[in-house]
This record gives C-alpha cells, sequence and structure tokens, in this order.
C-alpha cells in the first residue's frame, strides 16, 4: 500500500493509485490518520479537508504553511505522489460521490462543490472514476432500489 515515506514515484499510474489510497485514509483527521507527513502538507490536507468546496488557490495553501507555492507543490509531489490541486480534485470528488448517490442534481453537487460548471466536474469525475456522474448515481440508485449491499461497496471504492 501507499508509504508516505518511501521513494517518490516516477510512474502516472502509481501516482493515480497512491492519490486513491490517501484519499480514501481521509475519514481522520491527517494528523491522526498520516503521521510520518511533514507539517506543511499535513496543513495543506487539513485546511483541504476544511474547505473543499471554496475556491482555494496555491497561494493560500503557502500563506497557511510558511512554504513557497514551488515548496509545497514538491512536499505534496514527493509525499503523496499528486499536487495540492490534484488532492483536492479527489477529495471534491470524493464527496460528489456521496452525493450522488442521495440522489442529488449533478449540476447541483457540481457547484456546491466548487466546480466552475457541470461539464468542468463531469470531466473531473470521469477521469477519475472512469464513468460519467450520471452512470454512476443511476448504478447507485438502481443498486440501491434492488436492496443491493454493492451500492455502499462501490461508494467506498474510491
Amino acid at each position: 500500500m501507499f508509504d508516505p515515506a518511501g521513494p517518490a514515484h516516477s510512474a502516472e499510474a502509481p501516482r493515480r493509485s497512491d492519490a486513491a489510497a490517501a484519499v480514501s485514509r481521509l475519514d481522520g483527521k491527517p494528523s491522526e490518520t498520516w503521521p510520518r507527513l511533514t507539517p506543511p502538507v499535513r496543513l495543506s490536507l487539513e485546511h483541504l479537508l476544511a474547505n473543499y468546496s471554496a475556491p482555494i488557490t496555491l497561494t493560500d495553501l503557502a500563506a497557511i504553511t510558511g512554504r513557497t507555492a514551488f515548496q509545497l507543490i514538491r512536499a505534496f509531489r514527493k509525499e503523496l505522489g499528486v499536487t495540492p490541486h490534484a488532492m483536492l480534485i479527489r477529495i471534491r470528488i470524493r464527496h460528489a460521490k456521496s452525493l450522488l448517490a442521495r440522489g442529488e442534481p449533478i449540476a447541483g453537487v457540481a457547484v456546491d462543490l466548487g466546480f466552475v460548471d457541470q461539464t468542468h466536474f463531469g470531466r473531473h469525475f470521469k477521469r477519475i472514476q472512469n464513468e460519467t456522474p450520471g452512470r454512476f448515481r443511476s448504478a447507485i440508485l438502481a443498486a440501491g432500489s434492488l436492496g443491493s449491499p454493492s451500492a455502499f461497496e462501490t461508494l467506498r471504492a474510491g
């Protein structure tokens, strides 16, 4: 599994799986879940988790952590395999999955989570989940109406 203290990754596929693993462990506070993260990365993650629906800039994160934008990007890539923006998108998509599973309208989910519009949201969702938000929502709602536990398993999968 993902080891934040491990070496930096060079291939795109491991980075994506590392980021997915990192986001899947965001149930607790990063300070409790990831004790080996450096303080700037931990502070940034806490801010991203608390404010994921607001517009967050790299300048904001740099000011919070006392690092330059470039130092923060390097630290994120080294420790998590992704940039702060990529992590923010993954956090937003994770929250989107739970909202879509409740039957929320796609356009509303997009706006509520800080995406510019439904197209922007759909593009990121499909890149990360390998299916459109509409298909994801339909599959979850259909599985839920049949009483299948797979609806909840699907939510935990990413």
